[in-house]
């Protein structure tokens, strides 16, 4: 009977210290392996220093790319205007063929917009009008 009661303990034991390890190996390889944590955290930025004095439509590159394509379940399809951002932004977003698929919206610095309207595995182009300054945009 108290062998029973050691084996039970052992064989708890064992399985918690393995999940444990299977659980921190899984949360390191999460945070430090960069593919694994932009899928299942994808994030795209954007940084755009605007001297422009017309009131004409301006391309955003998110990470150097013309367009974004959200192509995993894990996106929030939420654009956020840093707080360090110069001021207010009006964006739109067109698709692959130029239509407009969400008309003009605004972001004030710190705030962010939902974008739920969007397909996934659809490209999508961004454009922008603001004031002259520096703005740092987010798209999670």
């Amino acid at each position: 009977m108290v062998n029973s009661k050691v084996k039970k303990i052992s064989l708890f034991g064992a399985i918690s210290v393995t999940l444990t390890m299977i659980f921190v190996c899984s949360y390191q390889v999460y945070q430090n392996v960069e593919t694994v944590h932009n899928y299942f955290s994808p994030k795209t930025t954007s940084i755009l220093a605007l001297n422009v004095e017309n009131d004409e439509w301006n391309s955003v590159k998110f990470n150097g790319n013309d367009s974004v394509k959200f192509d995993t379940v894990f996106w929030d399809k939420t654009i956020i205007n840093d707080a360090k951002s110069a001021g207010n932004i009006r964006m739109r977003v067109k698709d692959e063929k130029g239509n407009i698929v969400i008309a003009e919206f605004e972001v004030f610095p710190g705030t962010s917009t939902s974008l739920k309207d969007l397909n996934k595995d659809k490209q999508y182009y961004f454009e922008v009008k603001a004031e002259n300054g520096q703005f740092i945009i987010n798209l999670i």
